[in-house]
């Protein structure tokens, strides 16, 4: 059996202490990400929900959308992930304007807000959605959900931070390298949402539907 060593210890402390740092200097900007998503999430499901044909083109065409992509590429775990780093590179890059990751983020949160509220108002009338209903729809979206939830809202995290590094520059005569640690904090939060999408794609890909399968069977 492997001992751990002083050498172990002082690397977790240390790992321990930089995430922990990095989580308060970042709080606000989470916050800040995670209230535009869930509010989002909160129009879209009641629009969803009371006014269900306002938003039922728009959520025939993603089905529509993923279908085609799951045709063309085939839904593996490279396949979904390449989906998925696109969007989540213009949410942090976005932030070099600010309003692109803004929008990016409240468009997710719309979409996921979307689907539930229309789902569950009854008013289901286009085949094109298929046997959909808000339980099947969390089932299946839960699994990786959590992680590709997580990580778009860290990576929004991320593009404010850059969104306040660019002001920041804009408004004083500093150069990039005084905001060389808000840099490095953005390139961190970034990296960490990528690993949570990663993993969402390796979940989506092999476990989701099989465990919705079990789920609905039992």
């Amino acid at each position: 059996m492997s001992k751990v060593t002083s050498t172990d210890n002082d690397f977790l402390h240390t790992s321990y202490d930089y995430f922990v740092g990095l989580y308060h200097r970042n709080v606000k900007f989470m916050g800040f990400s995670a209230a535009i998503f869930f509010i989002a999430l909160i129009i879209g499901g009641l629009l969803g929900y009371f006014l269900p044909r306002s938003v039922e083109n728009f959520l025939i065409n993603i089905v529509k959308s993923d279908r085609i992509f799951a045709r063309q590429h085939g839904i593996t775990t490279l396949s979904i992930l390449t989906h998925n780093l696109q969007s989540l590179f213009i949410t942090f890059l976005g932030g070099i304007i600010g309003l692109i990751t803004f929008g990016a983020l409240f468009l997710n949160g719309f979409i996921y807000g979307s689907f539930l509220g229309y789902l569950g108002s009854n008013h289901l009338t286009s085949s094109t959605l298929g046997p959909l209903s808000p339980k099947l729809f969390i089932i299946y979206t839960v699994p990786h959900g959590i992680f590709e939830i997580s990580g778009f809202i860290i990576a929004g995290a991320a593009g404010f931070r850059l969104t306040k590094i660019i002001y920041n520059l804009l408004r004083s005569d500093d150069n990039l390298s005084d905001h060389y640690w808000e840099f490095k904090d953005a390139l961190a939060l970034f990296i960490i949402a990528i690993v949570l999408i990663v993993i969402a794609a390796i979940i989506e890909a092999n476990y989701t539907l099989p465990l919705g399968n079990y789920i609905t069977h039992l």
